[in-house]
């Protein structure tokens, strides 16, 4: 055989190596191709059922409990399920409307969620629940898979024989205790401690505090953000000289050294006459943190507070008990539990 004739046979061969090289590379760049575009089909499905389950936890914790005519909170397990209903089917994943399981089983649980442990107290939940105080947590599931909404059909994976394949996403929501109040929610310039009016990490309910005159270990005068803090300005914050400002969880706010004077105690006095009825006067108050130093308090929560006595000089002091299961409308979730509900809940998973 010739040189020439050798070239030729070797160019040959590796056109045909090549070409079979370029055959094998096509159909794995077609592989990778079509596994993106399902993978992508897929990842857009989960995106849209996440965001059904979040409006659904979101929309259920947010009714489960209402709010009475003395802002008491009312459980109403039933409209949190028909709001998780109404809300998920407003939302589509892939053109599909996205409707709970029916029954529901477990894709909707509603109780009490216990933040330290992040999840349900099994003895604490159900549809059956009838006080408000055991709920405080919502977990939807929703899904396209057999139970519900049909699986997500693939497009290129068929070739491998995957049709369809299940996609589901979880969310839970959080109905907790006050963490903010707008200006003029909070009703006088006192500030309670913490560790007054819990037990643990529970608050006691119902229990009974005097406050003094002055500084105790269950309470302090506060101006809130104005300076100075003196007997002058907290009058001014009881008579409503100065509107009480807008408070949220993990402010600083200033406590007042020293005794506050008769003529604070008459205003408080002719403030609660105002105000009571059948002798008890019901406040939102500030909850701080104990052990803070002796000019300011970091707000941890707020409290319901009912008023039953003020008493003028010489005695000066003002009686009254912790109120629970009560709720401040318009307020998001985010301070500690002192009894005072949230009307606005968050995500937490």
């Amino acid at each position: 055989m010739t040189l020439h004739s050798k070239i030729r046979r070797l160019w040959r061969e590796e056109r045909g190596v090549t070409a079979a090289m370029m055959a094998l590379f096509m159909t794995f760049l077609a592989g990778i191709t079509a596994t993106a575009v399902d993978l992508g089909v897929l990842f857009t499905a989960k995106a849209q059922l996440q965001n059904a389950a979040d409006a659904a936890a979101l929309a259920a914790s947010n009714t489960m409990i209402s709010i009475g005519a003395n802002n008491e909170a009312i459980a109403q397990p039933a409209n949190a399920l028909s709001a998780a209903n109404q809300y998920a089917s407003s939302n589509q994943a892939l053109g599909v409307n996205v409707n709970l399981k029916n029954p529901v089983g477990d894709d909707f649980t509603i109780g009490y969620w216990d933040e330290s442990l992040g999840d349900f107290d099994q003895n604490r939940t159900g549809l059956g629940l009838t006080n408000a105080e055991d709920l405080t947590g919502v977990r939807v599931r929703v899904r396209r898979d057999d139970q519900a909404n049909t699986p997500v059909a693939t497009y290129f994976a068929r070739i491998f024989g995957i049709d369809d394949v299940p996609v589901r996403a979880v969310s839970t929501a959080f109905l907790g205790y006050t963490g903010k109040v707008d200006p003029g929610v909070v009703d006088l310039p006192i500030a309670v401690k913490a560790g007054a009016i819990t037990n643990g990490n529970l608050p006691e309910c119902g229990k009974s505090l005097t406050f003094s005159s002055e500084t105790t270990e269950n309470s302090e005068w506060t101006t809130f953000f104005t300076s100075p803090s003196n007997n002058p300005t907290v009058d001014d914050y009881v008579t409503g000289a100065l509107p009480i400002p807008g408070i949220s969880v993990g402010d600083e706010i200033n406590v007042v050294n020293g005794e506050l004077s008769n003529n604070t105690f008459d205003d408080l006095a002719a403030r609660y006459n105002a105000n009571q009825v059948n002798g008890e006067w019901t406040v939102t108050l500030p909850v701080i943190q104990d052990g803070d130093n002796a000019t300011y308090g970091t707000v941890a929560g707020f409290c319901t507070f009912v008023i039953t006595e003020v008493r003028t000089a010489p005695d000066k002091d003002l009686t009254g008990h912790l109120a629970c299961n009560m709720v401040v409308p318009s307020s998001p979730t985010g301070g500690g539990n002192y009894g005072t509900r949230a009307s606005a809940s968050k995500l937490v998973r």
